[in-house]
């Protein structure tokens, strides 16, 4: 039901899927650091208006965060960054600048492609994003 009302409310709006991850009314509980994590996942600008992404993306964004949350749950942090082992893994675990892909990391080099992070302010929060990965 949570799956379909947030598909349903997020692709007749021309809002920003950014900002529409932040709106309870189209979908609770995201909060700032899944909302840059799962658009940086999914590489989609934050930018692009809700009824422009493509409906496969708003349901491979519903179940990214699915999974995020079991992950979070299951490591008792959250953790955006999938494949990590040995002592990377040991790291993320042990410092949040080695969990996420690009929340909190404006102005450093974007994990996948060097370009640096870009910081904006939407709906009074800070959103971070790759402008090269998620263009």
């Amino acid at each position: 039901m949570g799956e379909r009302r947030f598909i349903e409310r997020a692709s007749k709006r021309r809002v920003p899927i950014g900002q529409l991850l932040m709106d309870q009314s189209v979908v609770a509980g995201i909060g700032n650091i899944y909302r840059a994590e799962i658009l940086f996942r999914a590489r989609l600008n934050p930018y692009t208006p809700g009824n422009e992404v493509p409906l496969d993306v708003l349901h491979d964004i519903w179940a990214d965060w699915v999974k995020l949350l079991n992950v979070g749950v299951e490591v008792g942090r959250m953790m955006t960054i999938d494949g990590l082992t040995g002592d990377e893994y040991q790291a993320a675990l042990q410092d949040v600048r080695h969990r996420h892909w690009v929340y909190g990391r404006a102005g450093e080099p974007c994990r996948r492609c060097g370009t640096p992070i870009s910081l904006a302010e939407m709906q009074n929060r800070k959103l971070y994003w790759c402008p090269s990965c998620q263009a």
